[in-house]
């Protein structure tokens, strides 16, 4: 009856209290609302560019990060292994010989062997659940590490990312100082040929000349710039240097429509973050569970199997074989379990606090991107609205100081504005892009389950703390 009492309290166990919940205030739908979608493929795409493409193919495997985060997750698989092996007695083997040589004055030697070998096994029964316990947290912290590895990935993919819409920006810059420098650099000639026949002044000159020098000064960082951005992407590819031809674009990719929202719950799923969050404080409240059960008596069986005999040959003639049952509990030990079971729920506190904050920032993640973008997208049709006020002005003011009828001062005026709305617009259309690709993050998505493939899965029952 006493066993059959201890097999049925080893059945009920110390259960975890699971309260991963949403706050409150979680709100149902977006700002912006539409219908779910899967995610499923990589976010890149959408941009259709082979270059992009071709760059998250060589980042995405060999990033140093990423390349850390799939070792954590080899060593979370191992101490999970580690942990599902305490469902199974430990069992040591040993044998060892002894030689004694006895001499005695005046007679032969005598000598004389003895063997011995056995076999020690313990083994705990789980009677409160706290192996089971430790189980599941080692698998809620594996999963939990499965999911690091899928957020390093998709943090990665937008680095890669932004780091490319960087470098077009910096060429587009580039590529419009030039066109300015040209046609500043025409501009002067025109004047200077203008100036003897009265039709322009010194003063017309030494200002156009600053205008020339102010667009190759600005000509200068360009090239600096551009070669730390190329930098940057290799280091983030795990590589010292990418080839030229991998970094060619020089124009911004073209904006398809935003990608379907969904539902803000949907962000429970699909973002690896989240998913994380959420398994670490599982395995907290496991950890709870373990630290209130080590806190009653355990029951440790132990075996033992022992031969001793004077020849290796007999070994196998002379077993004794041995069962002994161990039921020890804690009596007093100055409140130390206690406060581990304190500590332990004071834990499963902070990671609910953290995984709240983790749902609350992906939803923020996604309203701050829908919000940037629209700004972006507004300010730029402003922007492109006024560039093409100030062209009109400028081919105005030209037209009257070849004429006579005004002065250079307003046609720099206008040349300068013109060219501050064609900067001002390279810059938006930046802005644009990364606000797009900050939404495709935010959002998450199944796409970078296929990209996961670190590690082999644990054997089932061990991974996912079943018997």
């Amino acid at each position: 009856m006493f066993l059959l009492g201890l097999a049925l309290a080893s059945c009920a166990g110390l259960k975890p209290d699971i309260s991963a919940s949403l706050p409150k205030d979680f709100p149902s739908v977006f700002s912006l609302y539409s219908e779910a979608d899967s995610h499923a493929e990589a976010w890149w795409k959408s941009l259709q560019s082979h270059e992009l493409d071709l760059l998250m193919e060589k980042s995405l495997p060999e990033n140093f990060t990423v390349l850390q985060a799939r070792a954590r997750l080899e060593q979370a698989r191992c101490t999970a292994l580690k942990a599902g092996a305490y469902d199974y007695p430990e069992v040591t083997f040993s044998v060892s010989a002894v030689r004694q040589e006895l001499h005695e004055k005046g007679e032969a030697q005598v000598s004389a062997e003895q063997w011995s070998s056995g076999f020690d096994a313990a083994y705990e029964v789980d009677l409160w659940g706290r192996v089971q316990a430790l189980k599941g947290s080692e698998a809620e912290k594996y999963a939990a590490s499965k999911e690091d590895v899928k957020a390093a990935l998709m943090s990665l993919s937008e680095a890669v990312a932004q780091s490319w819409i960087e470098l077009i920006d910096n060429r587009a810059h580039q590529d419009l100082l030039l066109k300015q420098l040209a046609l500043q650099e025409k501009l002067l000639k025109l004047i200077i040929v203008r100036f003897p026949l009265a039709r322009a002044t010194a003063l017309d000159i030494y200002q156009q000349q600053q205008i020339v020098e102010k667009l190759r000064a600005a000509l200068i960082p360009m090239v600096r710039n551009q070669e730390i951005i190329k930098r940057r992407l290799a280091l983030l590819a795990g590589r010292s240097s990418l080839a030229d031809e991998m970094l060619e674009a020089r124009s911004f990719p073209e904006l398809t429509s935003q990608p379907v929202l969904g539902l803000p719950a949907d962000l429970i799923a699909a973002r690896p973050d989240v998913q994380a969050a959420g398994r670490r404080l599982h395995a907290g409240e496991w950890e709870v569970a373990a630290a209130r059960a080590d806190r009653l008596p355990a029951l440790r069986l132990t075996a033992s199997a022992k031969l001793s005999a004077d020849s290796l040959s007999s070994i196998f003639d002379n077993w004794i074989l041995n069962l002994a049952a161990n039921l020890a509990g804690p009596v007093f030990d100055g409140g130390r379990r206690r406060a581990e079971v304190a500590r332990v729920r004071a834990v499963v506190a902070e990671r609910l606090a953290l995984y709240r904050e983790t749902v609350l920032t992906a939803l923020a993640e996604v309203e701050d991107a829908l919000t940037r973008e629209a700004e972006a997208a507004a300010t730029l049709d402003s922007l492109e609205k006024q560039l093409e006020l100030s062209r009109q002005t400028l081919r105005e003011a030209r037209r009257r100081y070849l004429n006579g009828s005004s002065d250079f001062i307003n046609v720099l005026n206008e040349e300068l504005n013109t060219l501050q709305f064609e900067h001002d617009i390279i810059s938006q259309e930046k802005q644009l892009r990364l606000a797009r690709i900050s939404l495709h993050v935010a959002l998450g998505g199944s796409w970078v389950d296929e990209l996961n493939n670190a590690g082999s899965a644990l054997k089932e029952g061990t991974a996912h703390g079943e018997n």
